[in-house]
């Protein structure tokens, strides 16, 4: 009896434990949350992928720091929030050999390389700061030094013993400008740097120019060495080989239609895969032996081969086609069986490299915010991000849905009709319209000559507004699919258009420090300002359509009457370019994104600062939405995050 009793305790432990472990991995959305946020949806845009040695984790790293999984089953085990050093939190990572110390570099603004417990998620050591765009980092194979390279003005290299964090090596390369691809060998005693007209090797104990690459593959989009340090490949559609130490051409790898973003070798240097802007990736062959002009003589395991007819395992070349935009990190294990991808299509995968097939695929990683909006009454979250595709959010079950629009290429802006049918994405230089009922795109609206960065429906979905870089606005029949107006009025990119909650007019701001507001009735078209060194980069009306308010690159805002056209008043300098602005649903209120992860709340009556807090990341926020009761807020920004803000509470704690 006692034994049934003792296993049946055991078993609700047992399950205990797992549903424990269940509701952890799927609540990744209140993991490592900023003050006064209630939760976050999405993971930020890929940047680099790494299994750890082990191959018992999988570590992502993204635009908002470093996420943990478990490559069996694709379980979120850990979230390092990386502090926000540059615009890309967590640009490059590297395991050491013992798996649980993780190196993590940033990509500018400043830029830094840490270590951090990759098990616990704790910050170790901060190694350096301010160099700028980190792109490789090497660990020694017995993990007691880690070298560094990074572009700050100049092609930087670091190296420093790890246990006691010093620098035992660094020197400055002068190049006169990086193209793309930047690379640290495998035994971190070279660098090689793609500049516009040639490929630059830095040999680390001289801490001197070795030598120049010129020709085919030149200038290389991206850069990457074999295991044994003695091969580099890059190049763009085409991949160049070269020999590491006489920079002599050894073949050449085809296959390619777009600019390769991402190359990486097996660890036994026998396959390198290769990623290209197009969500293609090849494997492909490499035997280094084969390259050399003795290699062709007989060894010994090779006549033994022969009179035993044993033949080495070949090999064969893979095309792998499941993602749908750029492909910009690949990571193979240990023993080279898998391969891990992540694109800009919002999706990290595990391949096995036998086969070519997928086997897992993680998802939630997003592009940059570029549109919000709420729909039953807040219940629904539409965000769409420059990935092409588009999230539903369930805010009270915290589920989502995917709408993926396909786009040709990445989504410059999107808008959303008031009903959710039809979404609105620029591509190029043309506007695309999806229709959620048919899951298909319309023909594409074209008339701009440039790219097209901003896009909005009228609020009865009747007209499109779209404005470019060429400094065009373009009003559009949405029902009939045509053409209505070209206003040819700004002479610098339009960065922002938007229609009065009324419906009778519509509004443009422009990076040549005009904003232009226009009469749907009469189609007058008003001059608000004019300040040609100081860009125009927000525009939004209040909720009763009376008021447009504009914001600048330097920070200032600007108050106008929409129906006499009168200026009337400036807000307090809002201290940096304003990215982001939205009004209250009451109109008392007016939010605004800045750089560094800023937001602030203003009284509009007072045009006084009423709060201020930050995301936690580096980038700004570029979209912000509020829920009908203006209880709360929701913030989309440039590192492809969604934070949800309890505005009812951080103002009352602000009173």
């Amino acid at each position: 009896m006692k034994k049934s009793i003792l296993f049946y305790i055991f078993l609700l432990l047992i399950s205990s434990l797992l549903l424990l472990n269940g509701s952890l991995a799927q609540d990744y959305t209140q993991w490592q949350l900023p003050e006064g946020a209630k939760m976050r949806l999405g993971k930020g845009s890929i940047n680099d992928a790494e299994f750890s040695p082990d191959g018992t984790r999988l570590a992502i790293a993204s635009d908002i720091g470093v996420w943990i999984y478990d490559p069996h089953t694709g379980t979120e085990m850990l979230f390092i929030k990386v502090p926000p050093y540059g615009v890309k939190t967590a640009n490059t990572i590297a395991f050491a050999p013992d798996s649980k110390t993780l190196a993590v570099g940033n990509w500018v603004l400043g830029g830094a390389v840490e270590l951090w417990d990759s098990t616990t998620g704790e910050p170790l050591a901060t190694l350096k700061k301010g160099i700028g765009r980190v792109k490789g980092l090497e660990f020694s194979s017995d993990g007691t030094m880690l070298a560094c390279a990074s572009w700050h003005r100049n092609v930087e290299y670091h190296m420093w013993e790890v246990a006691t964090r010093r620098e035992v090596i660094s020197f400055i390369g002068e190049q006169d400008g990086l193209y793309s691809g930047l690379a640290l060998s495998p035994d971190a005693h070279s660098v090689a740097s793609a500049g516009p007209e040639m490929v630059f090797l830095w040999d680390v104990p001289t801490e001197g120019l070795r030598r120049t690459i010129e020709g085919d593959g030149v200038p290389a989009w991206t850069l990457a060495f074999s295991p044994d340090s003695k091969t580099l490949a890059g190049g763009q559609t085409t991949i160049q080989l070269w020999d590491a130490e006489t920079g002599d051409e050894l073949s050449k790898l085809e296959g390619h239609t777009r600019n390769v973003d991402a190359i990486t070798f097996s660890p036994d240097g026998k396959i390198i895969a290769s990623g290209d802007t197009g969500g293609k990736i090849m494997l492909s062959r490499f035997d280094p032996r084969s390259q050399k002009p003795d290699s062709q003589k007989p060894t010994l395991p090779g006549l033994l081969r022969s009179i035993t007819g044993e033949k080495t395992p070949k090999h064969e070349n893979r095309t792998l086609t499941e993602h749908t935009l750029p492909v910009k990190a690949l990571g193979f294990t240990a023993d080279g069986k898998k391969l891990a991808s992540g694109s800009h299509d919002g999706t990290a995968k595990v391949w096995d490299v036998t086969t070519g097939n997928s086997i897992l695929t993680l998802q939630g990683h997003t592009g940059s915010v570029k549109a919000l909006q709420f729909f039953e009454n807040g219940k629904v979250l539409y965000s769409g991000s420059s990935d092409g595709i588009v999230r539903i959010w369930d805010m009270e079950a915290r589920t989502e849905q995917l709408i993926h629009t396909k786009p040709p290429w990445f989504a410059f802006a999107t808008a959303f009709s008031s009903d959710g049918k039809m979404i609105a994405s620029a591509c190029w230089n043309e506007v695309r319209l999806w229709d959620t009922n048919t899951q298909s795109f319309l023909e594409p609206l074209t008339g701009h000559e440039r790219f097209v960065l901003t896009v909005a429906f009228s609020p009865d979905d009747k007209r499109l507004a779209s404005g470019s870089r060429e400094g065009r606005v373009i009003l559009w029949d949405v029902p009939n699919h045509r053409h209505l107006s070209t206003y040819d009025v700004h002479t610098g990119e339009v960065n922002a258009v938007t229609f009065s909650p009324d419906g009778k007019k519509f509004a443009s701001a422009s990076e040549d420090g005009t904003a232009y507001l226009f009469d749907l009735q009469t189609e007058k078209k008003t001059k608000l300002l004019t300040e040609p060194n100081r860009g125009v980069k927000a525009i939004a009306f209040s909720p009763d359509s009376n008021t447009l308010l504009s914001g600048r690159w330097d920070g200032e805002m600007q108050l106008w009457d929409a129906e006499t056209h009168q200026h009337i008043a400036d807000f307090i300098d809002a201290g940096g370019t304003i990215d982001g602005l939205a009004f209250s649903p009451d109109g008392r209120m007016v939010v605004t994104g800045l750089h560094g992860g800023l937001i602030r709340i203003w009284d509009v009556g007072t045009r006084t600062l009423l709060h201020r807090f930050r995301t936690g990341n580096a980038s700004s926020p570029t979209n912000f939405t509020f829920t009908p009761d203006g209880k709360t807020l929701v913030s989309g920004s440039w590192d492809g995050t969604i934070l949800v803000w309890d505005l009812e509470n951080i103002l009352q704690k602000n009173r």
